[in-house]
């Protein structure tokens, strides 16, 4: 099978994220080849789970010999025909191709009240804040029975 050169990277972090996002895409991840020089190799721990070569022989690496020499990573992947175009280059954003409507439109938020009921609409009535006997810091008690709260609708 054929390879295709994903990207020219200097360090391990971007070849992990490199490898992640492929792999995210679809591709498998035996299809995935790092190339790099022999000494960058032995810098890489033996605990990443990846497919590391010093093999600059695969044809799609002519034109990145010399930064294989000074110590690049070329990540290769496996050309896949199950991956479409926008799979490959990572250009799908997921996104669908018109936005869906929005169920509950967002209110008028500059409209003013229709109403006359709607203006000052002052339900302090029905709450009852404190008797003539209550002080400071009490907790209010309504021995008269007179204050009309939510407990005596």
């Amino acid at each position: 099978m054929s390879k295709y050169v994903d990207g020219n990277y200097t360090s391990m972090e971007d070849v992990t994220h490199a490898i992640n996002a492929l792999v995210m895409r679809g591709y498998n991840k035996d299809g995935i080849v790092v190339v790099t020089n022999e000494n960058k190799k032995q810098e890489i721990s033996s605990d990443l789970d990846m497919n590391v070569t010093t093999d600059d022989s695969y044809p799609e690496l002519n034109d990145y010999k010399n930064d294989i020499q000074n110590g690049h990573f070329i990540v290769l992947a496996d050309e896949d025909s199950s991956i479409n175009e926008n799979q490959r280059t990572g250009s799908t954003n997921g996104e669908a191709e018109s936005p869906a409507a929005d169920p509950a439109p967002a209110p008028d938020l500059g409209s003013t009240a229709s109403r006359e009921s709607d203006i000052g609409n002052d339900t302090s009535r029905e709450v009852p804040v404190t008797d003539k006997e209550d002080e400071p810091g009490d907790i209010p008690v309504d021995e008269d029975h007179d204050l009309k709260g939510p407990h005596n609708l």
